[in-house]
């Protein structure tokens, strides 16, 4: 009896959580409409609740590439690869929870300049500044971690890789080989989900 309680206790407070979840469409295209659905499924299907920061989402079709501030923006692409759209979901999310620490970010991008003295910057390879990059091998560590926590190793990876191909590929290189040196580092400055 026990477990049907607690059963039906986590489906009202999973629809609960869908309701506070403000999702605004630019301009209410096919495309954003079925990257709105893709959204509510994936809620609807993991639980991810620990990586969750921000209850408001734009999706514009026009945007090339997603944001976390000041609102979080999500293109409309690819709303049939779950995994894809979880993985960009669960990093725009991961920047509201750093951008709430900025001792924390500031203490752990000196330590990752320590082990990493230089990194690249820009497309493809880094993110749009130094310091960026830097916050990206948090950011895209903590992406993995969430993936690995909610899909498994094996698909965590797999998707890691595949986005590793096309945008932050030296990032993203680096956390899949340095995933244990650089959560060492988030742990030890306090900015670790």
């Amino acid at each position: 009896m026990k477990y049907i309680i607690l059963a039906l206790l986590m489906c009202c407070y999973q629809s609960h959580a869908k309701e506070d979840i403000s999702i605004s469409l630019a301009n209410n295209s096919a495309a954003e409409q079925a990257k709105k659905a893709q959204i509510f499924r994936l809620i609807e299907q993991y639980d991810l609740e620990k990586w969750w920061f921000t209850e408001k989402i734009v999706i514009d079709e026009t945007t090339r590439s997603p944001f976390s501030h000041p609102v979080l923006t999500l293109g409309a692409s690819r709303p049939d690869a779950d995994l894809s759209g979880l993985s960009q979901l669960l990093h725009e999310q991961i920047h509201w929870y750093e951008d709430s620490r900025k001792e924390q970010v500031k203490n752990t991008i000196s330590a990752l300049k320590k082990i990493y003295p230089e990194v690249p910057v820009g497309y493809p390879e880094g993110a749009r500044s130094e310091s960026s990059t830097y916050l990206h091998l948090a950011v895209c560590l903590m992406e993995l971690d969430a993936l690995t926590a909610v899909v498994g190793q094996e698909k965590a990876r797999a998707v890691i890789a595949n986005n590793g191909k096309y945008f932050y590929k030296w990032i993203y290189k680096t956390i899949l080989k340095d995933g244990d040196k650089i959560r060492d580092v988030l742990k030890n400055n306090d900015l670790y989900i």
